[in-house]
């Protein structure tokens, strides 16, 4: 399961679920095991902002030369699919018009490159091969209809550290205190907070759940294999907007748009996250969040992001669980809100990346709705994935009232004495205003 940290709570039938029998039965039961992604995520290539030293024993290879004016550079196009991380025998390709996109399409076959996924919108493609000299060749033929030939990375939902790899502190759970700790605690009246506002959940799905009211959540499965979603999505909706005791989210008046792209073990890649990106632009989201990452920096994902931006939606992503002090990839691209994670102390949680987030917010014992093999249930659990959804809930409340989301964000955040490379403008706090 995603967040290796959730804690279960004894699930409860639909019929069953209300607010006095959640609070007689919140018993914890057996931790779950820690996700293991199903296509390994190769750490070689993060997120960081100065180049890796280079090991003297390791041979040089001089780069290809420079191809002739006016002339695509081929090798240099190939050179960024093979890269250290990436998925094997894939691609991602984006032509410079729809009329070079439709061309390839009806000559892919013949060439032996096989399309497994399509996104009109930005000119994008997918496709798979078993011999990367058949890439070569259309490239050699037909370069000029190529703006961009990048590799395909995996993506997926978050684990965490091992007992062996934790750090010292950081683990004061925030448990029922959570929501008073931001500023939304049971004296402020919330039940207006995300109204008429959309926020998009690109994960790996989410579960009916009695935390939603009916007509809450509007589901589009990227994935469509047919099983179970994996619970990590339903957990991070409803920080956002979920409205039960135990799963209490931050603006309870928002519209979900679940964009399931990550399959029952949490995996996902470059491409689908492009696509859920795309879907919610197509369906009208405001604000965007994606607990998911990755360490390979997919240029058709910089596009589908700044495409969003540029329409004026708000994408809130979670820094990472790796302890590392780089962020991963989208939450390292440029107006992404990126979002590390603290303790009930204050303290960067055991697990949490930090590299300059642009703020933080709680991340350990945080309280959600959560399912497994589609059954509802009540969980605790850590990760960067809580705290950039309860950033994506304050968002809604903020944007519902009107307000300019940075600038309330950042303005308004608690110092807690760490320093901006570890939390950015510091802790999640709301004001009274919302503005």
């Amino acid at each position: 399961m995603g967040e290796g940290g959730l804690h279960m709570l004894r699930g409860l039938g639909l019929l069953l679920f209300t607010a006095v029998l959640i609070l007689l039965v919140r018993e914890v039961v057996k931790p779950l095991p820690e996700f293991t992604p199903e296509v390994a995520v190769v750490p070689a290539k993060k997120a960081v902002e100065t180049p890796a030293a280079v090991d003297p024993a390791t041979p040089v290879v001089e780069p290809p030369a420079e191809a002739p004016a006016g002339e695509p550079d081929n090798e240099a196009l190939i050179s960024q699919v093979l890269v250290d991380g990436a998925i094997q025998n894939a691609a991602l390709l984006t032509f410079k018009n729809h009329a070079a996109f439709e061309a390839f399409l009806k000559r892919a076959s013949a060439a032996g490159l096989v399309v497994t996924g399509r996104l009109d919108a930005l000119n994008a493609l997918r496709v798979a091969f078993d011999n990367i000299d058949k890439l070569k060749r259309d490239l050699r033929d037909h370069g000029d209809d190529y703006s961009r030939v990048g590799a395909n990375f995996p993506v997926s939902l978050p684990g965490l550290p091992t007992q062996e790899q934790r750090k010292g502190g950081g683990d004061a759970p925030f448990g029922d205190a959570l929501l008073a700790s931001i500023g939304a605690g049971p004296s402020v009246d919330r039940s207006l907070w995300g109204n008429e506002v959309t926020v998009a959940v690109i994960d790996s799905g989410v579960t009916n759940h009695p935390a939603f009211r009916e007509g809450q959540v509007v589901h589009i499965d990227l994935v469509n294999d047919g099983k179970a979603f994996e619970g990590h999505g339903t957990a991070i909706a409803s920080l956002i907007a979920g409205d039960v005791p135990g799963a209490q989210g931050v603006s309870p008046a928002a519209k979900i748009l679940d964009v399931r792209i990550a399959d029952g073990t949490g995996g996902s890649d470059s491409f689908q996250l492009a696509r859920g990106i795309q879907t919610a632009v197509d369906r009208g989201a405001q604000i965007i969040n994606i607990s998911m990452g990755s360490y390979g920096d997919s240029p058709l994902v910089a596009d589908a992001i700044q495409n969003a931006i540029a329409k004026g939606i708000i994408v809130v992503a979670s820094a990472g669980n790796e302890q590392s002090a780089t962020k991963t990839w989208p939450a390292a691209y440029k107006d992404v809100i990126s979002v590390s994670g603290v303790d009930a102390k204050g303290q960067l949680a055991y697990f949490s990346n930090s590299g300059d987030p642009t703020i933080s917010a709680p991340g350990v014992g945080v309280p959600s709705a959560y399912a497994q093999n589609s059954k509802p249930l009540l969980a605790q659990g850590d990760g960067t994935s809580q705290a950039a959804a309860l950033v994506s809930g304050a968002a809604a409340a903020i944007r519902s009232a009107g307000g300019d989301v940075i600038s309330v964000l950042t303005k308004n955040a608690i110092n807690t004495g760490l320093t901006r490379h570890e939390t950015g403008a510091g802790m999640l706090r709301l004001p009274t205003t919302l503005k």
